[in-house]
């Protein structure tokens, strides 16, 4: 998410920033969220469920088009991703960026549904109308970012 920071939202004039999947988790591994990235930028925080680093609960509450999206290991917890995608384009108006496992071992938050590789990044993009931008693979992630 960094690299996404450092290489599309920097350029971008005072943007305003959805963290779609915000809510911070009690694990250990999980110590820094999107908020500690994206420090300094209007950062908004949403999640299905309260909780730690979310200001807006529910998709119906979101107000608001935000220059930026952002969602990261969200959605592998998604049914139907294809639709979660294209349920998201009206809430940006410049970039997207998702990250997404391809490799890990299953943990259900309350379920877990697939993986990721830049095939299928790509065309649930394609799906959804969102231009890709980049797609990367990483280790064990995929990262996709995309505009309107």
């Amino acid at each position: 998410m960094a690299y996404f920071r450092d290489k599309y939202v920097s350029l971008l004039s005072d943007p305003t920033i959805l963290d779609v999947g915000s809510r911070r988790m009690s694990s250990r591994s999980y110590k820094l969220t999107y908020r500690d990235v994206f420090f300094g930028y209007k950062y908004t925080g949403m999640d299905i469920v309260p909780g730690r680093n979310v200001d807006i609960v529910g998709y119906e509450n979101i107000k608001a088009v935000y220059d930026v999206l952002i969602s990261g290991q969200v959605m592998e917890h998604v049914k139907q991703p294809w639709h979660w995608l294209t349920s998201l384009t009206p809430y940006f108006k410049k970039y997207i960026c998702v990250i997404a496992p391809h490799t890990c071992a299953e943990h259900r938050l309350p379920i877990d549904t697939y993986r990721y590789f830049p095939d299928g990044m790509r065309d649930l993009f394609d799906y959804a109308g969102i231009e890709e931008v980049e797609i990367i693979k990483d280790k064990y992630e995929t990262v996709g970012i995309g505009k309107l």
